[in-house]
């Protein structure tokens, strides 16, 4: 309960700042998505959110949304929520992933880590408020959109390691499996070099969350692996990849994590050669798709 003491304050601060307004997105921060896994749950893509900071310092602490500065992550469809899983991965135990294989693609919210926190590293579980789950958790864990429109945040207090940007910049906020289109705007407080400002606001960013086809992704090639389609991939130089498939696939192409095509190309003699990585999605003569792998560099 310390965590939770020491952030409510500054929480309590922030909803009764009704009139006050965020920075705009213009701020140096972003949000990225990344892909986890294509056809993770059948017809569905679990994709991770980051923030993109500036300094390796930089401190993601808290992010939020109340009546007048709403936060929220929205799909199409619905999300993907394991029965044993929970809003945050505070509880996650990798090797439950053997026995709850669908544990692994839950939708959960985040500061930095996607399993229980390691201490000896510095990582602390992540809050959330209020702690009345019926604000914004409960229907989020029930597969509906999340939203902060009221009360609401996902924090952790400066001095753990989780929301320290590091020498990639880029902190984890949250794991997302839909078959829908996601998007969204969320408010992130950030300390520039680990140092909070004295007003509030002035560390408090309202950032558009990048819309992402989670479904047309799954869409290309819905439960094509079932055709044990013999494909062999040998990673070559430069994340380049040699493909050996059978000779009845025609054609191929790579898709980017937004769904754009990046190449494509005909298959000779069960040969072909991509050139990066992405979802790489085999064709018949016909057309139709016929199997579909998700190539990292």
């Amino acid at each position: 309960m310390k965590t939770l003491f020491s952030i409510l304050p500054l929480l309590c601060a922030m909803m009764a700042l009704t009139e006050a307004h965020a920075q705009s997105s213009s701020a140096p921060y972003s949000l990225e998505w990344e892909v986890v896994a294509v056809d993770s749950i059948p017809g569905m893509t679990t994709a991770r959110l980051y923030a993109k900071l500036v300094n390796p310092t930089d401190y993601l602490t808290s992010i939020s949304g109340w009546d007048d500065m709403e936060g929220a992550v929205f799909t199409t469809t619905s999300f993907y929520q394991h029965p044993d899983g929970w809003a945050t991965p505070n509880n996650n135990n990798p090797l439950l992933f053997d026995l709850l294989p669908g544990l692994r693609w839950d939708s959960w919210v985040t500061i930095g880590i996607e399993s229980a926190p390691n201490g000896a590293a510095g990582e602390i579980p992540v809050g959330l408020f209020p702690p009345q789950t019926d604000f914004w958790v409960n229907e989020f864990e029930a597969g509906e959109d999340l939203v902060m429109d009221v009360d609401g945040a996902w924090f952790v207090t400066l001095g753990s390691s989780n929301g320290t940007a590091g020498e990639d910049l880029k902190v984890l906020v949250g794991q997302f499996t839909t078959d829908g289109v996601i998007s969204g705007y969320l408010n992130l407080q950030v300390f520039s070099d680990g140092v909070s400002s004295d007003d509030f606001m002035d560390d408090v960013y309202s950032i558009v969350v990048p819309e992402f086809d989670a479904g047309g992704l799954s869409s290309i090639a819905p439960a094509v692996t079932q055709l044990k389609l013999n494909w062999g991939v040998i990673p070559l130089e430069e994340g380049r990849h040699a493909h050996l498939v059978d000779a009845d696939v025609h054609s191929w192409m790579r898709y980017d994590v937004a769904g754009r095509t990046m190449e494509s190309g005909r298959v000779y003699n069960g040969q072909f050669v991509s050139q990066g990585p992405g979802l790489i999605v085999l064709f018949g003569e016909n057309g139709a798709s016929m199997a579909s792998r998700f190539l990292k560099l």
